[in-house]
């Protein structure tokens, strides 16, 4: 083998090893990049389940007051129509 033959081969196996360095490099923080936004979309989940429960509760609440007030209603009218009625 010559003397140039080595040098190329030496070369060739230098830049595959720093290609190979790079890729391995650039896949780890992808990963790690990967990981942050998992983290990030599950806390953003469980932040909007929270929030859904509270505007649950929040209309079952608003239904109930309304119920109240239409109960009151009915009676308010049947007092007046009783009322009426008498006169």
């Amino acid at each position: 083998m010559s003397v140039e033959l080595i040098s190329v081969l030496i070369a060739v196996v230098a830049v595959g090893a720093t290609l190979a360095g790079l890729i391995l490099t650039g896949q780890r923080a992808i990963r790690a990049e990967l990981s942050e936004q998992r983290r990030e979309l599950t806390a953003q989940r469980k932040e909007f389940g929270e929030r859904f429960t509270s505007l649950e509760q929040q209309i079952a609440e608003l239904r109930e007051r309304m119920a109240h007030l239409e109960g009151l209603l009915d009676g308010l009218r049947e007092a007046i129509a009783i009322r009426q009625g008498a006169a």
